[in-house]
């Protein structure tokens, strides 16, 4: 790794001092050329704007080339079209050994009309700088040439080409700028034309050969023509590669200058920059494996001192885990750490002895606690009635209760007991919980029970109560209590309240905390008043009485239940049996406060009017319109429910009802000559009744109709008002709906319970 991250630093470093290295030499080149560049188009322009003689030619490209030395040979070649210059003149300055020579380029030998440098400009037509080539005309070396036409109009305003201007550079000039860019001893510069002549190398036997027969090995042929393309247009690129006499991998960069568009860069060796890591690296590899083994030895020598009374001390724990106190331990001298370990050991073995014969003893006082605490929760449970859950159906009601202690034992309770059509039933809730609210509780559930055989009136049953629990009640304890008697004939209820939580009623489908006038909690003050309430409870009702276990259950976010909520899990199961519902709003808290311990008691006693079992029945018929309607009506209402074996008197009564409403229906609804009106009989064990549905206009007789005065005279009645008192006379609930495009009339007699 550390080889590794050491190498990537280096090439990156590597890396880095290349493109600066090529930076430099490529801008010091490009400031070269530039000059030159700049040199020759001024010579140019000069030629655009005056006429010289050709003597007065040869002595302004003397001075040219005297003047600059980056220019190493210059020469103004005349185009031969002029008049007077036949064959042509060219003349051309270099710089020889000591001084400034001059030779004729316009030489029948050498003809400069024939030369790439004059064509290429000539066809051009512009400034550029000429593939390199040997001059054998004048100077007699490599060179290239940068080459700018010159341009003039004749007395006809026409633009002709008049002369090319010519500086040239040698290529060993270029090639000792290059000299800058060598990395390592096998790393070298180098410069190619645009057609992939070499131009400057390591070696100067390939100059002015083509890269891909110097430079390039066989396989990566193709990479080195992508490399070159890619310069050509502008771009540097890098590419490892097999090159010709650097050894290892081989690395590439390659640009190019922008003023000739030459591609320019340098070659490295990878392997060569990174060698003398890799000699660091295997002598710090060697002094590593040497301390290794050092180390190996030292650690053999300690280690065989101690793993010897180790190995003992591992086995008398061994030992110790399977429950044998008694093993030995071994023997050590000193006090090294070994020796303490030993030494902590024994004390070990000494303090677990003592701490597991006190442990067998506390288990053994623990065992003996929870089989009181269960005997003690199977006594409390004992002294609710059916054990803590109970159910009971009669014909009027229906009764389910439970009570979940948050302990083993708590101080939540509930009772009924049934006496002469009159139910007796309370639910309680001590404060505090455990063994102190159960023994209270015991107690309160006593005096409940004594109290419910002749209790008459919930007030004062409450007040007794309150003032037998304040009797010698030292600890302050107290108990919240609801006391309910329920008259099971009127189905009337009177209750009252010592500061538990108001019960809730659902009805119809919808649910309600019932307003109570309440007292204080029992057992706290004698002499204490509470009020009675009163609630008049239908067939169908369902009571609900909690202790605030329920409500104020909370969560793992710790937020409460709430009433709301039970409110709503009550409602939903409005149509299953007391039982099941109430197993369901167990199962809804349980699911709400998930992982979070029971932290109260919890008591809960469901109440159903009317026997959820009880079979009930009903018919109907659809009578049309026409002669003796109502008389019709009777008759088949009379036979129905004479053979449910309704009293007489009932069906007198309801006989008369249903012809008051089927005969303002046939006079008023507004109802077509083929339409008829429905009838609906029903009865249960409670109450029977009939529903008629029409589908006139819509009317609510109940509430839109105008009552007639009683006592007025029969004559001044509005229409429909006596019979309507008629109708709420002879009967004891009355309801009205819009469904389905119909008026539905439903009227209700309540059936007096039979006599046991």
């Amino acid at each position: 790794m550390d080889y590794r991250l050491s190498r990537d630093d280096i090439l990156e470093r590597l890396q880095r001092e290349s493109q600066e290295t090529i930076r430099t030499v490529v801008i010091d080149m490009e400031s070269w050329l530039a000059g030159v560049e700049s040199s020759t188009q001024l010579l140019a322009r000069v030629l655009e704007q005056r006429d010289y003689t050709e003597a007065g030619l040869v002595q302004i490209l003397r001075d040219a080339v005297d003047v600059n030395d980056d220019i190493y040979g210059a020469s103004i070649a005349l185009v031969p079209s002029q008049p007077g210059i036949q064959p042509g003149f060219a003349p051309y300055f270099f710089r020889g050994d000591d001084a400034l020579e001059y030779a004729d380029l316009a030489d029948p030998d050498y003809n400069y009309q024939h030369q790439a440098w004059y064509q290429d400009a000539v066809s051009a037509g512009e400034p550029m700088w000429v593939q390199p080539y040997f001059d054998d005309g004048g100077g007699k070396v490599l060179m290239t040439t940068y080459a700018v036409p010159v341009y003039r109009r004749n007395q006809a305003g026409e633009r002709f080409m008049y002369a090319v201007v010519t500086a040239d550079v040698p290529l060993r000039e270029l090639h000792d700028y290059l000299q800058r860019l060598r990395l390592g001893n096998s790393g070298f510069g180098i410069l190619l034309s645009r057609s992939g002549t070499v131009l400057s190398g390591r070696n100067p036997a390939n100059i002015m050969r083509h890269y891909s027969d110097t430079l390039v090995e066989e396989p990566d042929h193709n990479s080195w023509q992508e490399m070159f393309e890619a310069a050509l247009q502008g771009q540097v690129v890098t590419r490892q590669l097999t090159c010709a006499g650097v050894p290892g991998r081989c690395v590439i960069r390659l640009g190019a200058l922008q003023s000739t568009g030459w591609p320019v860069g340098v070659v490295y060796s990878e392997d060569e920059m990174t060698a003398p890591l890799r000699e660091f690296e295997v002598k710090t590899a060697l002094v590593g494996l040497a301390t290794l083994l050092l180390m190996a030895i030292a650690v053999a020598t300690v280690t065989r001192r101690l793993t010897r009374p180790l190995t003992a001390l591992a086995l008398a724990s061994d030992r110790f885990a399977r429950g044998d106190l008694d093993a030995p331990l071994p023997a050590v001298k000193g006090n090294d750490e070994v020796a303490r370990l030993v030494h902590s050991f024994a004390a070990m073995q000494q303090d677990l002895k003592s701490y597991i014969a006190d442990l067998e003893a506390a288990t053994a006082r623990r065992s003996r606690l929870e089989g009181e605490l269960g005997a003690a929760r199977e006594i409390q449970m004992a002294m609710l009635p059916q054990g803590g859950e109970a159910t009971e159906q009669a014909g009027a009601f229906s009764l389910w209760a439970r009570v979940l202690p948050a302990r083993s034992v708590g101080g939540d309770l509930y009772s009924y007991f049934l006496r002469d059509r009159r139910l007796f039933f309370t639910v309680g809730d001590v404060s505090d919980k455990g063994i102190p609210a159960a023994l209270f509780m015991a107690r309160a559930i006593s005096l409940v029970q004594q109290l419910a055989a002749d209790a008459a009136d919930p007030g004062r049953a409450m007040a007794s109560l309150n003032d037998a629990l304040t009797n010698s009640n030292d600890n302050c304890m107290f108990v919240t209590v609801f006391l309910g008697i329920l008259d099971l004939d009127r189905l009337e209820l009177r209750f009252a309240s010592a500061g538990h939580t108001a019960p809730s009623l659902v009805r119809d489908a919808q649910v309600r905390s019932l307003e109570q006038d309440t007292g204080p909690a029992l057992g706290l003050a004698p002499g204490l008043d509470f009020p009675v309430n009163t609630l008049q409870l239908l067939p169908g009702d369902r009571l609900a009485i909690y202790t605030d276990g329920f409500d104020e259950a909370f969560n793992q976010r710790d937020e409460m239940f709430g009433v709301n909520r039970f409110n709503d899990a009550l409602v939903a199961g409005r149509t299953l049996p007391t039982a099941t519902a109430g197993a369901e709003l167990f199962t809804s808290l349980a699911s709400y406060v998930g992982e979070s311990p029971q932290s109260d008691d919890i008591t809960l006693l469901l109440l159903d009017i009317g026997r959820r079992d009880s079979a009930g029945w009903q018919t109907s018929r659809e009578f049309p319109r026409g002669p003796r309607l109502t008389g019709r009506v009777e008759a088949w209402l009379r036979q129905e429910l004479t053979q449910q074996s309704v009293p007489e008197q009932v069906i007198g009564e309801l006989v008369l009802v249903a012809e008051e409403i089927v005969s303002n229906v046939d006079k008023y609804a507004g109802l077509p000559n083929d339409a008829g009106v429905r009838v609906m009989a029903f009865v249960n064990p409670l109450e029977t009744g009939i529903e008629v549905i029409d589908s006139g206009a819509e009317f609510n007789p109940l509430a839109q109709s105008r009552r007639a005065e009683l006592g007025a005279a029969t004559d001044d009645a509005a229409i429909g008002g006596l019979g309507l008192h008629l109708i709420t006379a002879l009967t004891d609930r009355q309801s009205y709906r819009r469904a389905d495009g119909c008026n539905i009339l439903r009227v209700t007699k309540l059936l007096e319970p039979a006599q046991e």
